[in-house]
């Protein structure tokens, strides 16, 4: 139950990752989102991806948060690359590999015509994959690097609205509790006789049995809070204050000023790439904007 609790909640050192301000972290993941989904070539894809991996290596992870990371990435990528490979529904395709022939009995039919693996399918599927998981990784590591009242602070500080930013970071703190509650329903459940991993029938009630008390317990530690935080008079005083004062380093200033300028360039040339794919603009002195997009991005 530790082990499930600590995968959730962050985890604080001394690093050049866990030092920049929260704002600086909130902007860099909204502008790598906006880098992620502009993206279509696989090569430059994949290297967006090294380089949000190469935080974790930065902030020093501990071994049972890589693990997780690991788990939720090859489940996200293999899973994405294999549907995609399996539905893929534009032309061309190539069929690579045939899991059901058109003429097999029943499931030919079943299947509408086969089963076919493509490998256009299958490159689609691996750029929609790293783009989740790029997002995902980012999402991870500014979670398990930034306590959360830095993370109220920030979003604050970003002029949300303290209401949301509350509500947001609640919801944050919830989820190791969550998690716990999980695994103590789940331990009880053993020690009653149910076996978690039996198939059929067996993992319905499991499923049905874990998510009966942990709702239960949600509700009623949702209304705990509320009294408490109308007991403390939330809403009596709009303007704030806070202990801990932000401040931008130097460091957090030139890292953000390059995610945004690169975010910006990238929507950018992308726009203009379509614009003129598409036939509604075209002009030559963009040639090299064309090429650019056309070949890296």
């Amino acid at each position: 139950m530790i082990g499930a609790r600590s995968i959730a909640e962050p985890t604080i050192k001394d690093t050049v990752i866990h030092r920049m301000d929260p704002r600086a972290k909130i902007l860099i993941l909204i502008s790598i989102v906006f880098v992620a989904v502009s993206l279509d070539n696989q090569k430059t894809m994949f290297l967006l991806f090294l380089t949000v991996l190469s935080g974790f290596v930065l902030a020093k992870m501990p071994a049972i948060k890589i693990k997780t990371l690991v788990i939720l990435l090859v489940l996200l990528i293999w899973g994405t690359i294999y549907s995609q490979a399996l539905f893929y529904s534009q032309l061309p395709r190539t069929v690579i590999f045939t899991i059901i022939r058109p003429e097999f009995p029943i499931l030919g039919w079943l299947t509408g015509g086969g089963l076919f693996v493509y490998e256009e399918g299958f490159h689609h599927g691996a750029v929609q994959g790293l783009r989740s998981a790029s997002i995902l990784s980012l999402g991870l590591l500014m979670c398990w690097t930034t306590d959360s009242r830095d993370m109220l602070n920030g979003l604050v500080g970003l002029r949300v609205p303290y209401s949301v930013a509350f509500m947001v970071i609640t919801a944050v703190r919830f989820l190791p509790i969550i998690i716990t509650e999980v695994a103590t329903v789940i331990t009880v459940q053993r020690l009653r006789g149910f076996n978690p991993k039996k198939f059929g029938s067996g993992i319905i009630k499991t499923l049905l049995n874990i998510l009966t008390p942990t709702l239960a317990n949600c509700v009623r530690r949702t209304g705990t809070l509320a009294v408490s935080i109308q007991s403390r008079a939330f809403r009596a005083n709009p303007d704030r204050t806070s202990l801990k004062k932000l401040e931008f380093s130097n460091t957090d200033k030139i890292v953000v000023t390059v995610c945004v300028f690169t975010a910006i360039s990238v929507v950018i040339m992308k726009l203009i790439y379509n614009m003129y794919t598409s036939g509604i603009y075209y002009t030559s002195g963009l040639r090299p904007v064309y090429a650019i997009a056309g070949g890296y991005l």
